[in-house]
C-alpha cells in the first residue's frame, strides 16, 4: 500500500521551455506561457524552466492502426512491419493515445533521437519531456482542418470520427497539399504556432535513462516510492531467466539451481524451471506495462497538481490492478471528461467518486482498460 500526504499551498504557475533542433544553423527555442522565442541560447534564468525537446515533423512518422486489447509496448513495432522502411531496432515507437480499438504511434528512428539528446548534452542541458512538433497543435474536431504553415513547409491536422486525428508534413516544393486538405478550417503562420494544445496533457515520449539534470526542488512524487523496489523485484527475475540459458549445466553447477529454485520453490527438472519461470517472466512483462501507465498517470497528475492552487492529494493506493488516488481541495473538481482523457492516454479507465462533505475527490484508475 502506497500512502503518501501532501499539504495544500499556493503553486507557482509552470513554465515551458520548447527547444526544437533545426537542420542547419542555431536551435530554436520558446517560452510558455508568454512570447519569447529565439534562436539557441536563450537568456540563462529560462533554464530553470520545464524544458522540452520538440522533434520537428518531417523527422517523425505518424500512425493509426488496429490494435487487440491488451497490447504490450515491447510488441507495438509488430503493429507496423508492413510500413516501416527500417528493421524495428532501429526505430523507437510511442504510443500518443489508444481510441477506439486503434492506437495513435509515433516513429522517430533512433540514431536521429540519440543524436538530438547528445546534442542537447553538448549545449548543457537535458529535457524533461520530448514531444513530435504536431504535438503542440490542439485536436482537432471530426471534419475540421488546422493548417500551420512556416519557413519548412505546412504542418495540417485533420480530426475524424471517433476523435482520431490525422496529420500531414507537407513540404512547399510539393506544391499545393491534397485536394481534400485545401479547404482548412484555421490557419496558422510562424515559426511557432500561434495556439497550442494543453501541453500538460501531452504524453511524454522521452524514455528515460535514470539521470537528470539539476533541478529546483519539486513536490515529491504522489506515487511515493513503491516503484523503484518493485522494479528491483523485476530486475531480479530477470536475472534468473537468464540462468535458464545455462540448463544444460543443471546437475553440474548447483548453485544455479539454488537461484531458480529460491524463485520457483522445488522442481524436479530444467523443463519444469523453465514453465515456472516463462510464467514468471510473462508476469513480469505485465508488471512492466503496467508500471508504465503508472509513470504516465503520475506525470500527467503531477502537472496537473501544478497548475492548481487548491487540490493535494491525501493518499494513494495500489492493489497490482486499480489504482487509487485520493484528492483533497476546496474548489470545484474538474468535469468527468479531464480524468477520462486523462487516463485514456495512459490505457487505463477511470471512475470518480465525489465526497461534498469531506471534499474529497477518489479517482480509481483501472489499469486494465486498454480498449
Amino acid at each position: 500500500m502506497i500512502f503518501e500526504r501532501w499539504s495544500l499551498k499556493r503553486r507557482a504557475q509552470r513554465h515551458w521551455l520548447l527547444l526544437r533542433p533545426a537542420a542547419t544553423g542555431a536551435w530554436q527555442w520558446r517560452r510558455l506561457p508568454g512570447d519569447e522565442q529565439g534562436d539557441w541560447p536563450p537568456p540563462a534564468h529560462f533554464l530553470q524552466d520545464t524544458l522540452a525537446l520538440i522533434m520537428p515533423a518531417a523527422q517523425c512518422s505518424h500512425f493509426q492502426v488496429p490494435a487487440p486489447p491488451g497490447l504490450k509496448p515491447h510488441e507495438w513495432p509488430m503493429l507496423l512491419e508492413d510500413l516501416l522502411q527500417q528493421p524495428a531496432e532501429a526505430v523507437q515507437v510511442s504510443c500518443l493515445s489508444r481510441l477506439a480499438g486503434h492506437l495513435e504511434l509515433l516513429v522517430v528512428e533512433r540514431t536521429q533521437l540519440q543524436r538530438w539528446l547528445s546534442e542537447c548534452e553538448a549545449l548543457g542541458v537535458s529535457p524533461d519531456y520530448l514531444w513530435a512538433e504536431l504535438q503542440l497543435l490542439p485536436t482537432q474536431a471530426a471534419g475540421q482542418t488546422l493548417n500551420w504553415s512556416r519557413p519548412e513547409g505546412r504542418c495540417l491536422i485533420r480530426g475524424a470520427d471517433n476523435d482520431l486525428q490525422h496529420w500531414l508534413v507537407w513540404p512547399d516544393v510539393l506544391g499545393e497539399p491534397p485536394e481534400n486538405w485545401r479547404q482548412p478550417s484555421e490557419e496558422m503562420t510562424g515559426p511557432w504556432p500561434s495556439r497550442w494544445a494543453a501541453l500538460s496533457r501531452l504524453p511524454n515520449l522521452l524514455v528515460r535513462s535514470g539521470t537528470r539534470r539539476p533541478k529546483a526542488r519539486r513536490r515529491a512524487s504522489p506515487f511515493g516510492r513503491s516503484l523503484p523496489r518493485l522494479a528491483g523485484v523485476c530486475g531480479v527475475l530477470a536475472l534468473c531467466w537468464g540462468v535458464l540459458t545455462l540448463g544444460q549445466f543443471w546437475q553440474q553447477v548447483p548453485v544455479w539451481k539454488s537461484q531458480v529454485e529460491a524463485l520457483t520453490g522445488p522442481v524436479g527438472s530444467a523443463q519444469q524451471a523453465a514453465r515456472v519461470l516463462s510464467r514468471l517472466q510473462s508476469e513480469q512483462t505485465d508488471w512492466q506495462s503496467r508500471q508504465q501507465q503508472i509513470v504516465e498517470l503520475e506525470q500527467a497528475m503531477t502537472l496537473w497538481l501544478d497548475s492548481q492552487k487548491d487540490w493535494g492529494v491525501s493518499g494513494t493506493y495500489f492493489d497490482g490492478r486499480t489504482l487509487r488516488l485520493v484528492l483533497s481541495g476546496n474548489a470545484s473538481p474538474p468535469d468527468t471528461t479531464h480524468w477520462q482523457a486523462m487516463a485514456k492516454a495512459a490505457g487505463a479507465k477511470v471512475s470518480v467518486e465525489a465526497n461534498e462533505k469531506t471534499s474529497l475527490l477518489t479517482l480509481n484508475f483501472n489499469l486494465d482498460g486498454q480498449p
